[in-house]
C-alpha cells in the first residue's frame, strides 16, 4: 500500500491535473493566455494549498492528540475568516496584497489560542469538537455582523472569496502560495522523532529531551499562521486537512511522521486537485463551489471509517 501511495498515486495526481488543464479535451494551445494565466495558476494552485492544508492538519492532529483535529473544525479556519472580514468590512483602504493575509493570520492565531486556553488536557475529543463548534458559531456571527455595515462591492467580495475556489490565485502568487507549505514540510521532517515522542505521551517527549512547551508553541506558531496564509489565497475550504492525515495513517498502519508525511501530501493533493476537475467539469457551462465538493468527498471517507472502527471493536469485545 505504502509503494501504491509513493508511486502510482502521484501519477494519478499528474494524470488528473493534466486533464483538469483541459490538455486531453480541450481546443486550446498550450502558449494562449486562458492556459498560461488562468488555468495553470489554478490547477498548481490547487496542488499547492492540498499539500499545505494537508500538513497543517498533520500538525494540528498531533498538537492536540486526536485524529478528529484539523484546521476547520477546530474553528482555525472560520477564525481567519473573521480576520479577512475585518479587513474588507472595517479597513476598505487597505487593498494591497499583504492586508487581508495579516488579518486572516491574526484571525486563525486567535482562534487556535482560544482553542489551546479550552483544551489544556488534549485528551478529551467531545470537549475538542464542542469548543470548536462554538468558537465556529461566534466567529461566523462576527462576519455577519460586520457584512450589516458593508456596501455591495465589499460584501460582493467577501462572499466570492468565502466560497473558496482556485480560481483567483495568479502566477505572481504561487510562490506565496507553495512558501507555507515548504515550511510545514520542513518544520514536520526536521521534528518527525520528536513528534513522533510527542504523541507518546509528554513523559515519553521529556524523556527524549524535548521541551513540551516549546514544542506546543512551534506547533501553534507553525499551524496556526499556515492555516491563515493558505486561507488568505483560496478562501475556507474545509475536510482536506482532516481526511488526508487521516487517510495516510489508516493505509500505513501508523503514526510516525517520517513515513506519512509523503502519503499525507499526495492526499491533500489528489483531494483538492479532484474537487477542482469537479468543479470545471461536472456540468457544462457551470463552475461549481470548491468547498462543498471537498466536503462531499472527504465525509463519506470519513464515515467509512468510523464505520469500520466501531465493527472492529465490536468484534473485538
Amino acid at each position: 500500500m505504502r509503494r501504491f501511495q509513493l508511486f502510482l498515486l502521484p501519477l494519478a495526481i499528474v494524470g488528473l491535473s493534466l486533464l483538469d488543464l483541459g490538455i486531453f479535451t480541450d481546443d486550446i494551445t498550450l502558449n494562449s493566455d486562458i492556459f498560461t494565466q488562468f488555468r495553470i495558476p489554478r490547477v498548481l494552485g490547487a496542488l499547492f494549498a492540498g499539500a499545505g492544508l494537508s500538513a497543517v492538519g498533520l500538525i494540528m492532529q498531533t498538537l492536540f492528540r486526536n485524529p478528529l483535529a484539523g484546521p476547520y473544525l477546530l474553528g482555525v479556519t472560520p477564525g481567519a475568516s473573521l480576520g479577512m472580514a475585518i479587513v474588507v468590512f472595517s479597513f476598505p483602504g487597505l487593498t494591497n496584497t499583504f492586508s487581508p493575509l495579516v488579518g486572516s493570520l491574526v484571525g486563525a492565531l486567535s482562534a487556535l489560542g482560544l482553542q489551546l486556553l479550552m483544551n489544556k488536557g488534549f485528551e478529551s475529543t467531545s470537549r475538542l469538537l464542542l469548543t470548536g463548534m462554538v468558537l465556529s458559531f461566534v466567529f461566523g456571527a462576527g462576519v455577519e455582523l460586520l457584512q450589516q455595515f458593508g456596501d455591495g462591492e465589499q460584501i460582493k467580495q467577501f462572499t466570492f472569496w468565502g466560497m473558496g475556489s482556485f480560481e483567483r490565485i495568479q502566477s505572481d502568487q504561487l510562490f506565496l502560495l507553495l512558501a507555507p507549505t515548504l515550511i510545514a514540510v520542513v518544520y514536520i521532517w526536521w521534528n518527525r522523532y520528536v513528534l513522533d515522542s510527542y504523541l507518546l505521551g509528554d513523559i515519553y517527549a521529556i524523556s527524549s529531551g524535548s521541551s513540551i512547551n516549546a514544542l506546543r508553541r512551534g506547533m501553534i506558531l507553525i499551524g496556526g499562521l499556515l492555516a491563515g496564509w493558505i486561507t488568505a489565497y483560496i478562501g475556507p475550504i474545509g475536510f482536506v486537512g482532516l481526511v488526508a492525515p487521516h487517510i495516510a495513517k489508516r493505509l500505513n498502519q501508523t503514526e510516525s511522521h517520517g513515513k506519512i508525511l509523503l502519503p499525507t501530501l499526495f492526499w491533500g493533493m489528489m483531494l483538492c486537485v479532484s474537487a477542482d476537475y469537479l468543479a470545471h467539469h461536472l456540468f457544462e457551462g457551470l463552475i461549481l463551489q470548491v468547498n462543498p465538493i471537498c466536503a462531499l468527498i472527504g465525509a463519506p471517507i470519513l464515515l467509512y471509517s468510523f464505520i469500520k472502527d466501531g465493527k472492529h471493536r465490536a468484534h473485538s469485545l
